[in-house]
């Protein structure tokens, strides 16, 4: 023991009384950091923890009930209900001190309320203890994970201090998303939770994406600029990070390989029975036939995507959305994958870097259950049942005929409901060959995903069979990562991988005279972008 650990374990055990998940968040980082041994950050974080839970219990069970008929206290704990306490208590009483450690704001009126329901002292001791290990290994391995793999971000901070203000910012930014997933989580519903919680591919995106963005702060810090990704692709808008026209990129694509590129048009937005008139003339002048993809030309993972069927749902579709608007023909395939592709400015080769296979799942019908009833019961479908109830609602209590399939996704996205896999084994030196040249077509052109349908892997091998249905820009991600297959770890080393390569490309176009998008441009492209994708309609 040195006197460092004794004043650092000493601090930790105090902010636990503060903010204990945040404290116990820190204490990991503070160990990934080397500042303080591992066994004096994990044992004053279960000290300051568990005194504080033992504290709350025995000054309830001390002074019992003749205080809770105080005003002051049924004012600060109002929630507390002895009456229906004392019932829960006595079946679920292990139960629920349990769970309260998990979800935040629960804990405080549980151990209150044990006290003074008098709750046998060793009982409570012991599932607090127990509660308390799991909790406390559980939070320092989601610390320590999520340290080790931004540390080298903490080589800025050469003093002690420096060290230990960058681990309580990246305890407090773990914290926060972490805390806000579990704070609307009731006794009820946490079981029902706890399998989406255990899959990371479905966790909420502020909380996946916290390591990357400290690896994009680092990498940030690294080439002095918070906005050089914009130069990766200088022919894009703001180099395809946000904002960008998706017509842009496939016109000129088209210009230059038109073989690869679906027909896609734009509808510029002056009024909707301009826009209807638009869709109208090209399927009167035979340059389209339904069905139909409607999309916004500007847009992110699959938001306002629409497979369009008659002339009534175009109707529909332009009527709800007053944007500049992109369609395009069906594309068939049937077939989608993903194509992320990048050449450094200084090479005459580009590189694929991730190839992502999309599965699009149904649903089967047994002549007995509603399609929401089947979603629910599906375990893999279970999961986004939310979007996909949302996307079928006017046919979710609609009972399917035995064998009746219901396709429950169209658009090729993650975050829609597509099944990501990581499809590497469609790579060929083929395939590579001729999507450089598509890429080496686009002006500008260095670092992005292309969304493709195709008929056949084997064509897709030789290059050939496929169309592009969108090219993305620096924002898109190598989404082989969501494999169900993959681990965590994984995913984050490719996602770090491809943000090194981005801001490498971007430095190498900043050198040959190229300015960055400012700061600020990007941030009101976000803002504006956020409102508008509110309101658009919902996805296929």
């Amino acid at each position: 023991m040195t006197a460092s650990d004794a004043l650092h374990a000493l601090l930790i055990f105090g902010l636990t009384f503060v903010l204990e998940d945040v404290a116990v968040l820190g204490a990991a980082l503070l160990v990934v950091n080397s500042m303080v041994s591992l066994p004096w950050a994990a044992g004053s974080s279960f000290a300051g923890i568990w005194f504080g839970d033992l504290g709350l219990y025995f000054l309830a069970l001390r002074f019992g009930r003749p205080i809770f008929d105080k005003p002051w206290f049924k004012k600060l704990f109002h929630k507390i209900d002895l009456t229906r306490s004392e019932g829960w208590f006595q079946n679920h009483g292990t139960l629920a001190i349990l769970l309260s450690r998990t979800i935040p704001g629960t804990r405080l009126p549980t151990y209150v309320a044990a006290g003074l329901l008098r709750v046998p002292a060793s009982r409570f001791v012991g599932v607090t203890a127990a509660a308390c290990l799991v909790w406390v290994a559980a939070l320092f391995w989601l610390s320590y994970h999520v340290g080790m793999m931004v540390i080298s971000g903490f080589q800025m901070f050469r003093s002690e201090a420096g060290k230990l203000l960058a681990c309580a910012l990246l305890a407090a930014v773990v914290g926060w998303p972490l805390r806000s997933l579990l704070k609307s989580t009731s006794f009820q519903s946490l079981a029902a939770k706890l399998p989406k919680i255990t899959r990371w591919e479905f966790w909420p995106m502020p909380v996946f994406y916290i390591p990357v963005l400290f690896k994009y702060l680092t990498l940030a810090i690294r080439y002095r600029s918070l906005s050089l990704p914009t130069l990766a692709n200088p022919g894009m808008y703001t180099g395809g990070l946000i904002g960008e026209s998706k017509y842009g990129t496939l016109r000129e694509i088209s210009d230059a390989q038109p073989e690869f590129v679906v027909k896609t048009y734009l509808a510029r937005f002056r009024s909707p029975e301009q826009q209807l008139a638009q869709v109208e003339a090209l399927v009167r002048e035979g340059s389209l036939t339904y069905p139909l993809v409607f999309k916004p030309d500007v847009g992110q993972r699959g938001d306002g995507f629409k497979l369009i069927h008659s002339p009534a749902e175009a109707e529909r579709y332009v009527y709800t959305f007053s944007r500049d608007l992109l369609i395009q023909e069906y594309a068939p395939g049937p077939r989608e994958a993903g194509i992320f592709y990048y050449r450094f400015p200084d090479q005459k080769r580009g590189r694929i870097l991730a190839i992502t296979e999309k599965v699009f799942p149904a649903i089967t019908g047994d002549g007995q259950r509603t399609l929401e009833e089947l979603i629910q019961r599906d375990q893999r479908a279970s999961m986004l049942a939310n979007v996909y109830c949302e996307r079928f609602a006017r046919d979710r209590s609609r009972v399917l005929a035995a064998g009746e399939q219901v396709r429950l996704v169209e658009a090729g996205n993650h975050c829609q409901g597509a099944i990501f896999l990581d499809g590497w084994r469609l790579y060929s030196a083929k395939l590579e060959e001729v999507v450089d040249r598509i890429s080496r077509s686009v002006s500008g052109f260095y670092v992005g995903r292309y969304d493709i349908r195709y008929a056949s892997e084997s064509s897709l091998r030789k290059g050939e069979g496929f169309q592009i249905v969108e090219l993305n820009g620096a924002s898109s991600e190598a989404t082989n990562i969501y494999d169900p297959a993959n681990s965590l770890w994984k995913a984050y080393r490719t996602l770090f991988r491809q943000w090194e390569i981005t801001f490498a490309i971007a430095d190498q176009n900043r050198k040959r005279g190229l300015r960055p998008t400012p700061l600020g441009t990007v941030w009101r492209n976000w803002i504006r972008y956020r409102h508008e994708a509110a309101v658009y309609p919902a996805s296929d």
